[in-house]
């Protein structure tokens, strides 16, 4: 079957056409999370006209800040507003803790060039008014800058749970650990599958996940959520892209490393 390199937004997936072949971004292979299992997780929300939906995940960094994707913004209509919405595992849940905040601005990484599958694709959504911390919204703690991590790692999203050019999305959020790939191996794998072409992956500045066996993977509408360490203490990455079908064998997930951006971060949010 045909691949292509493709964002993994809901709204805004793009057909980038890398000649004939590779790299997309439900969690394809997970399943329900429960309540207070990933506080740290957040709705990013595309909203025209009165209506807001889901657009991308995003990680809660702090009780004014949501890390993401870049691509969420540039490749949506600028005629829209965004909003964060945390502490639910539904999407359409009404539980006590629900929150729903306005978006105030965003900063994009300032080496994000745009297009697909590129490095530095991470922006900062800075909300209008704090979350309120409590069982079911907590923030991630950033990693040290160039912390290296290794063994299994935790993602969730509500990305589509299937491996066909018709997205399937979950209203439930969805979770599964994989295993972090080294980054040559992931190149490797990459290569196997552009066949020659140039490989956009960046050994410093991503981290990629299995399993290379197929059925695993980041998928349409996970862009921009959270990669974390089994505990759920630490931010590894944010979800970017992975090969079409999502949950191709031989194909690795790809994230932004966040500690490879840790102090720009922090840079960021201390003002």
């Amino acid at each position: 079957m045909k691949s292509a390199l493709v964002w993994l937004s809901v709204l805004f997936v793009g057909a980038y056409a890398a000649p004939n072949d590779l790299p997309s971004g439900r969690v394809v292979g997970g399943g329900n999370a429960v309540s207070g299992q990933f506080t740290y997780q957040a709705s990013v929300q595309y909203c025209i006209q009165g209506t807001c939906s889901h657009a991308c995940g995003g990680a809660i960094i702090g009780s004014l800040w949501v890390l993401s994707a870049a691509h969420c913004i540039t490749q949506a209509p600028a005629l829209g507003s965004y909003q964060i919405l945390a502490g639910v595992l539904d999407l359409n849940g009404e539980n006590p803790e629900r929150q729903v905040i306005r978006v105030s601005y965003v900063l994009i990484h300032p080496d994000y060039e745009g297009g697909n599958a590129v490095p530095h694709d991470l922006a900062i959504f800075r909300l209008a008014t704090p979350l309120t911390l409590n069982a079911l919204v907590q923030a991630i703690s950033l990693p040290d800058q160039d912390e290296v991590f290794e063994g299994n790692a935790v993602l969730s999203g509500w990305g589509s749970t299937t491996a066909t050019e018709v997205p399937t999305m979950p209203v439930t959020l969805q979770y599964v650990e994989v295993p972090i790939i080294v980054p040559e191996t992931c190149k490797q794998a990459f290569e196997a599958i552009l066949g020659g072409r140039p490989n956009p992956l960046d050994l410093d500045a991503n981290v990629c996940t299995g399993p290379l066996s197929g059925g695993v993977s980041i998928c349409t509408g996970d862009s921009g959520g959270p990669l974390a360490d089994p505990q759920g203490q630490k931010l590894i990455g944010i979800a970017t892209w992975t090969a079409t079908p999502c949950g191709r064998a031989g194909s690795p997930s790809v994230y932004n490393r966040v500690s490879y951006y840790t102090r720009w971060i922090r840079s960021s949010i201390s003002v």
